[in-house]
């Protein structure tokens, strides 16, 4: 396991090409992301999603979320209708910004919205009902790793399931049996609490899992 640092606000090429090389290897990362630390693996490897689950002595009858790009990624991926589309744009970033300007500030909330998945992805991480859920991260630093791999990023909190997060990572080493291929540390997170939660397979009835 390698640890190292990287500053959020003043990242490199040179470490986005370090940390998409080692996904595309099949490592596990930890990540800094806009809510807390993760988990993250490709979306398609199943080797990597399998040693996440381990990790995270996750019930594998539990679904991983996934991160995308931009809403053309979403659309790759999940089937999303007008209505859908409509209410994700209302609280999602727009990618465009995200991606051109650093400095764009985005108040709205993390948000992970539950859809209909196309077959693209591995059944593994796909609720019992095809569904899955999807976030697009209002991060620079991750929208720049996920254009540069162009594969969607398992993305999970960095704990063992059920239990709660603490961002001390030596405590962590000694919670779990396994342990991520690599971390990248940038300091502490500005949240405490992962992304809220809303299933909107049918838009007529929004059910928040997760506020």
């Amino acid at each position: 396991m390698k640890t190292i640092k990287i500053n959020k606000n003043n990242f490199t090429k040179m470490d986005i090409d370090f940390i998409a090389d080692k996904l595309r290897q099949g490592k596990v990362v930890v990540l800094p992301t806009d809510t807390i630390y993760s988990l993250h693996c490709i979306a398609t490897n199943k080797k990597a999603i399998e040693k996440i689950y381990k990790i995270k002595k996750r019930n594998k009858k539990c679904p991983l979320l996934v991160l995308v790009k931009s809403y053309c990624m979403l659309h790759d991926y999940s089937f999303v209708f007008k209505e859908q589309e409509r209410y994700i744009r209302s609280i999602w970033p727009p990618t465009t910004r995200l991606a051109q300007d650093k400095n764009y500030l985005y108040k709205k909330k993390p948000t992970t919205f539950i859809l209909k998945a196309r077959e693209k992805l591995p059944k593994e991480i796909r609720g019992k009902d095809n569904s899955l859920a999807f976030r697009l991260p209002k991060d620079d630093f991750l929208i720049k790793i996920i254009i540069r791999l162009n594969i969607p990023l398992i993305s999970t909190s960095f704990n063992i399931s059920g239990e709660e997060y603490n961002e001390n990572f030596l405590l962590k080493f000694k919670e779990f049996s396994l342990n991520p291929d690599i971390i990248v540390d940038s300091g502490k997170s500005k949240n405490i609490k992962g992304s809220r939660i809303i299933n909107i397979i049918n838009i007529n009835n929004i059910k928040v899992i997760r506020n």
